[in-house]
């Protein structure tokens, strides 16, 4: 299905083109009948001959109904742009073209109605004007249509160039991502909530769960009408009407959406919004930094603060990234186009296409993440992969790409020929760039030297010991060192890191101090001295302690304390001796064998709960899991 919408000024017979072309009046509101003009959004639709269903939107041409002109042509895949032949080019037609041109809309017809209200030189005339003004634009070349909504003359042709349109634009593609922008909520008896819109993005079906933005409630889809007919399934593009069960109807809201629960989910909580801004040429002044603007994307509206990126205002015809953080919530997907207005005096001063979701407004020093927003201004499929990967050094696309319009067939499609060109490498279902992977390994490999430089005694770093010596904070960080660990550049020992062939080593002092700890606890036997006593609270004895810990000589246990490896063996074989003899094992009984107090008795258990030689049953220890594991 094609959606078409119009644009243009009030009164030049939009609604009244549409009725010819379909049957059906657009205008549904009471007040537009009594006006005689479209306030909100209106809809129609045709076959045409071959079968293609076309549905347009009538949208307002009032300066004041400005922004239901923009949430209608959210949604359209070609324009119908009218001007009447008796008023010609006029205020509203160019905003409405400065609109189509910023949401990206590349089709286009161009209808002069009214012609029977002016002779055929005038008609002519206004026909020279707008192709001189459309020069530049999509519409240069676009079809010129002379029609008149009373006597029906150019309809047939209109239809005719229409059909030819719609044969060189592609049926909107299921990238499995339902977006529903609501255009229209209301409240039927005996079915409550309806929601309707322009689907786009993926399909909805009966019965199936769905959430809502912005209130994030869960619910699923009764039933689905598009175009008058109940149907099982709503496909993109078609204007969809549906009804819920379990969601109240005051979560159907104008402007909200319906869609997965996944995608909703998953979503940032406040993202600040990188854009590819363009002001427009007609904009009565420049927009400067830390503007308050108004942003509509499809049929939400939200107020928030413009921040530039380079100088302190940008002027009319520029464009340049900027941020935009909203001030309420709205569903952005990469690849979106969105228009931006003064909320007061209301004018269209620009827009663009969101670029990417940040959790702040970057400081100007962030130069790598500029890079990659720049990379991505120019937002084919590719520019948009290449541009993800140039961000982080390991990225799983699947999951930071999911907000965006790029289909997962397109990305697999990208992502294999990436692969076979050597730009990117797979590992694990995450994906990086040699050379950018190879740097940060080095990186890393070197902060670990200087760190076992200094603390020879320690076996091994865990991985955020390894990320507080990094300059940079490193998403995934503990992937990037499995690779490492596969590719044989680190040893791993448990949950630490460490260079292949390390030998730990303690001199000088360090050395003495780990001898006199060790003796101490050879001497406490299993009563030994707390870690605090032990360490004294002496770095040099806290280094000398973690290096018996880690070479396996002393055995912390919970309540402070520590034994020697050697007495904790005999301590193990107690416990299993006891066990085997079928006696019960008690923190009572263990103080009596061991000969101490229950100041030791107690952690010893808990330890030995926690490796699960022994699992606690009340106040009695029985044969834990891993009991059998010498």
């Amino acid at each position: 299905m094609i959606v078409i919408g119009t644009a243009g000024h009030i009164d030049h017979g939009k609604s009244s083109i549409i009725i010819r072309l379909t049957g059906i009046d657009p205008d549904r509101l009471p007040e537009e009948k009594a006006r005689g003009m479209t306030i909100d959004l209106g809809f129609a639709w045709y076959d045409t001959s071959d079968g293609k269903r076309i549905g347009i939107v009538d949208v307002p041409g009032h300066e004041r109904f400005v922004r239901n002109m923009i949430a209608g042509a959210g949604g359209i895949d070609a324009v119908l742009l009218v001007v009447a032949a008796d008023d010609g080019w006029m205020p509203q037609t160019q905003e409405h073209l400065q609109i189509t041109k910023l949401l990206g809309i590349k089709y286009g017809i161009i209808v002069i109605s009214k012609i029977d209200l002016a002779d055929r030189y005038w008609v002519e005339m206004v026909e020279e004007d707008i192709r001189a003004r459309l020069k530049g634009t999509f519409l240069a070349d676009a079809p010129v249509v002379k029609a008149s909504a009373v006597s029906g003359e150019g309809i047939p042709r209109l239809r005719e160039e229409i059909e030819k349109l719609a044969g060189k634009i592609m049926e909107r593609e299921n990238i499995l991502k339902p977006r529903l922008y609501i255009d229209r909520s209301f409240v039927l008896s005996g079915l409550g909530g309806v929601a309707t819109g322009t689907l786009r993005g993926g399909t909805l079906s009966a019965g199936q769960e769905i959430a809502i933005f912005p209130s994030r409630r869960k619910g699923k889809i009764r039933t689905i009408q598009s175009h008058n007919n109940q149907v099982e399934t709503a496909q993109p593009g078609q204007r969809t009407a549906i009804t819920f069960t379990g969601l109240d109807k005051d979560y159907i809201i104008r402007g909200g959406v319906v869609t997965t629960p996944q995608l909703i989910e998953t979503y940032p909580d406040s993202p600040v919004l990188a854009v590819n801004l363009k002001v427009i040429e007609e904009s009565p002044f420049p927009l400067e930094d830390k503007r308050r603007l108004l942003m509509i994307l499809g049929t939400t509206e939200v107020e928030g603060e413009l921040r530039l990126t380079a100088d302190s205002s940008l002027f009319p015809g520029q464009s340049d990234l900027a941020f935009f953080r909203p001030y309420g919530p709205i569903l952005a997907f990469i690849g979106d186009r969105f228009i931006f207005r003064l909320p007061t005096p209301q004018v269209t001063v620009g827009g663009g296409e969101i670029l990417g979701f940040l959790d702040n407004v970057p400081k100007k020093k962030d130069y790598q993440l500029y890079e990659y927003l720049t990379a991505r201004i120019n937002l084919t499929p590719e520019n948009l992969v290449r541009s993800e990967i140039l961000r982080l050094p390991l990225v799983n696309l699947r999951k930071s790409l999911l907000h965006s319009n790029l289909s997962q067939a397109e990305m697999t499609e990208l992502v294999a020929r990436l692969i076979e060109s050597g730009f990117i490498k797979e590992y694990n279902g995450l994906y990086f760039r040699p050379e950018e992977m190879k740097a940060l390994q080095a990186e890393i490999l070197i902060g670990m030297k200087n760190e076992f430089d200094k603390r020879p005694h320690i076996d091994g770093l865990q991985a955020d010991q390894i990320a507080h010596i990094l300059n940079r904070k490193v998403l995934d960080l503990e992937t990037v060192l499995e690779l490492m660990t596969d590719g044989g550049i680190l040893a791993r020992k448990k949950n630490r890191y460490d260079l292949p062939g390390r030998i730990i080593t303690v001199t000088g002092e360090l050395k003495q101090a780990a001898d006199e700890i060790e003796k101490r606890l050879i001497a406490g036997k299993y009563a030994p001295p707390s870690i605090d006593d032990l360490t004294d609270g002496t770095k040099i004895k806290r280094d000398a302690f973690d290096y018996l810990v880690n070479i396996g000589q002393a055995v912390k246990v919970t309540g402070g304390l520590a034994f020697h490896r050697s007495h904790w063996n005999e301590i193990i074989a107690i416990i299993r001796n006891t066990l085997d003899r079928g006696e019960a094992l008690t923190v009572a009984s263990l103080r009596e064998k061991l000969g101490n107090s229950r100041k030791y008795a107690v952690p010893i258990l808990e330890e030995t709960d926690r490796i699960n030689i022994t699992e606690r049953q009340g106040d009695i220890r029985i044969k834990g899991k891993k009991y059998d594991q010498k």
